[in-house]
């Protein structure tokens, strides 16, 4: 029968080593912190590098009647910033910058004017180019969020965008 012996000293050289790695005290400086942002859930990641708010990519479009010039979008929440774009028929009669986070009652003048009732969508954009301006052949509509509730949650094409009805009057 063979026995094997091991020193004694293998161990607390281990641990010592073990400890070195975790991050705790003597860690080399420049080592990530155990928790960021993007692993902790705190922000998001904004298109050009600017840090993002916690809140999900979401927007509130209701029915409405006006003279046509201008909609309201009652709430968007842009983790990232980008734009607030309206159209009808796939065809962009509006955008707005937006600011990173919530904003309530974000108006976005038409171009053209609507003249008679249509079914309007309102979608956010993010600055994918980071230049400010919103440029449709550029910029992307912002991925809608994924969650345990999502009936849908195979269909990665969905954006964040909702329908409302505008009544010319």
């Amino acid at each position: 029968m063979t026995t094997s012996r091991r020193s004694l000293w293998a161990l607390p050289a281990a641990v010592l080593v073990l400890s070195a790695c975790a991050g705790g005290e003597g860690a080399p400086a420049g080592d990530a912190p155990p928790s960021s942002p993007a692993t902790s859930g705190a922000t998001t990641i904004a298109p050009g590098g600017e840090s993002g708010s916690g809140t999900m990519a979401d927007l509130e479009f209701l029915d409405q009647t006006g003279p046509g010039n201008n909609v309201v979008v009652s709430t968007v929440n842009a983790p990232g910033g980008g734009f607030l774009v309206i159209s009808a028929e796939d065809e962009v009669l509006g955008a707005t910058r937006l600011q990173v986070g919530t904003t309530p009652d974000v108006a976005v003048e038409l171009d053209p004017a609507l003249t008679e009732d249509t079914e309007l969508t309102a979608t956010l954009y993010a600055d994918t180019d980071a230049d400010g301006e919103f440029d449709p052949a550029v910029d992307e509509p912002v991925p809608a969020p994924v969650d345990a509730t999502d009936d849908d949650a195979e269909d990665v094409d969905d954006v964040v965008e909702e329908d409302a009805e505008y009544t010319v009057g």
